[in-house]
């Protein structure tokens, strides 16, 4: 699982942990994430930091895997991601570099296919595999201020997802998207207050979403129970929007 650093990440583990799943913690910050990692039992859990944005870092993680001695990885999940900012402010259209845009489609989305290109041919040959990519509510519909950048990197999951799910399926293998809304976490906690008090006024539930919450829609996803579901966005936005 990659952004396992994050709080989001966090909930994603406890969540696999509760359908007796071993877990590989991927991340870019080799310190944020060791010390996310010794909150878990290291029989279950391990960690390796990795920019997934490396060709070759898909090719590590596998290695790494068969290292510990555990069987292939039938579960990927793509929950890292980045959105470019200056002073606290999304870069907009006419302000976005071309490095920075660059930056956010690879992190965002060119590294979900890499990570796929990786973990797949294991999948298939064991005829069961489960993909679960992390998109937004901004790239399902207008979210004001998001930032073409990340806009475009979380439509583009979208995409992603609905071809890996039509070339794979008769192999046994799902791949789901996940469009969060507001949730509590360190990228939203950055927002300019006005900007988060706007997406809240929105939610209909009058909170935030938590990591929680999203850990245990992706640990569905990536359950036998959730074998009848693929090419799917699953939005958890409380009603922020409905689609």
């Amino acid at each position: 699982m990659t952004g396992a650093a994050g709080t989001i990440g966090g909930g994603i583990v406890e969540q696999l942990l509760r359908h007796s799943r071993r877990i590989v913690m991927v991340d870019i910050d080799g310190g944020r994430l060791n010390e996310a990692a010794e909150r878990f039992p290291r029989d279950k859990v391990t960690a390796i930091d990795c920019d997934i944005g490396d060709e070759s870092s898909g090719a590590r993680i596998r290695e790494f895997i068969a290292s510990l001695g555990w069987r292939p990885a039938e579960i990927l999940i793509n929950n890292a991601g980045i959105s470019p900012r200056r002073n606290g402010q999304v870069a907009g259209a006419l302000e976005v570099s071309l490095e920075e845009w660059n930056h956010t489609i690879h992190v965002n989305l060119t590294a979900m296919l890499l990570l796929a290109r990786a973990f797949i041919p294991d999948m298939k040959a064991s005829g069961w595999g489960r993909i679960v990519n992390f998109s937004s509510r901004a790239g399902r519909t207008n979210v004001g201020t998001s930032g073409p950048a990340y806009v475009t990197s979380k439509a583009g999951v979208l995409g992603l997802t609905r071809s890996l799910a039509c070339d794979f399926a008769s192999y046994g293998i799902t791949c789901n998207a996940i469009a969060p809304g507001l949730v509590d976490s360190a990228m939203t906690r950055a927002l300019p207050p006005e900007r988060f008090k706007m997406l809240l006024d929105g939610t209909l539930v009058g909170r935030p979403g938590t990591a929680t919450e999203l850990g245990a829609t992706a640990a569905f996803l990536a359950s036998e129970e959730a074998g009848f579901i693929t090419g799917a966005c699953v939005d958890v936005n409380g009603g922020r929007s409905m689609l």
